[in-house]
């Protein structure tokens, strides 16, 4: 099969080249041909090249035809393979987008109205870390199997959750997700739809874990960290295997603070809590000692949306 395709392309490619070869066999094969018609004594060198000959301009005229064939025809199979090309290249895109983003955004970057770019830009975002509570104890007693559909069905959700709320899944780290709102889209209110999606992430994952207990199943509880502030945006890896991604300082203290989150809690940084606490009730937590850190991080733990925000 590859080289039936490796035929075909070379055949489309030369098809001007092939084209006079044709003009030029026909030309030859009729010289040669009137050789034993003709009664005028030429020989065949003659027959070939004589200019006062009528055969000479049909052969000319028939090997022009032939020439205009085939760079018309190349040139149309040419378009039609760029175009199969390019096809294939947005639907590759489209599906490394739509990994990232919700799916109206991922054809709006797609079709060129929203751009990504390859470069490194600084960025303000909000990160959210979502990480599972006694991950560890669960998997030591349950099939590698059954850990990985459970984890699946979980993050199917949150990945549904965070989609509606236009943020960017990062990347799935165990059983951690890592979720970007203000890179590559950014809103004006990311912070505010990063807390709100936490708590419709919290809210959907009880009543999954209702149904699953109802069924006896085993549950999963997470614990969702926050944070806000300037960072690098860009593509990060090789030649041969890019990602989009984020780094900085707030993806750090945002992964850092996770793990002081209970089950079924969200906490902030005081850097989102001074973007969202007009919209959200929340409580200020003891400061959490994050690695690397000379400074205790302050914190906050969001409670819920308030009654003036949902209103409005």
């Amino acid at each position: 099969m590859k080289n039936k395709n490796k035929n075909r392309v070379y055949l489309t490619d030369h098809l001007v080249l092939i084209g006079f070869g044709l003009g030029l066999f026909y030309w030859v094969y009729e010289a040669f041909f009137n050789i034993f018609l003709a009664k005028s004594g030429l020989n065949p060198f003659q027959l070939l090249v004589t200019p006062d000959s009528n055969p000479s301009w049909t052969r000319l005229i028939v090997l022009c035809l032939f020439i205009m064939f085939g760079a018309h025809a190349q040139f149309n199979l040419n378009e039609r393979r760029e175009s199969a090309r390019q096809s294939e290249r947005e639907a590759a895109t489209r599906e490394r987008f739509r990994r990232l983003l919700s799916p109206d955004l991922a054809e709006l970057v797609v079709s060129g109205q929203l751009e990504v770019k390859k470069g490194g830009e600084n960025r303000e975002a909000t990160v959210m870390f979502a990480d599972v509570r006694n991950f560890t104890k669960m998997s030591e007693n349950t099939d590698a199997s059954e850990v990985l559909k459970l984890l699946n069905d979980y993050f199917e959700l949150i990945v549904d959750v965070v989609f509606r709320h236009k943020g960017t899944v990062d990347k799935f780290i165990g059983d951690e997700i890592m979720v970007i709102w203000g890179a590559p889209i950014a809103h004006d209110n990311d912070p505010v739809r990063a807390v709100r999606a936490s708590l419709e992430i919290q809210s959907e994952l009880a009543k999954f874990n209702a149904h699953r207990a109802a069924e006896g199943l085993r549950e999963i509880q997470f614990g969702i960290s926050i944070n806000t502030g300037n960072l690098v945006a860009g593509y990060i890896g090789s030649t041969q295997a890019m990602s989009y991604s984020v780094i900085g300082d707030i993806v750090n203290v945002a992964h850092g603070i996770c793990p002081a989150a209970e089950p079924g809690q969200i906490i902030i940084s005081e850097s989102t809590y001074e973007y969202v606490h007009n919209h959200f009730d929340a409580v200020k937590l003891e400061p959490i000692q994050v690695k690397g850190k000379d400074e205790a991080i302050s914190v906050y733990e969001i409670l819920g949306e308030k009654l003036s925000a949902i209103q409005t």
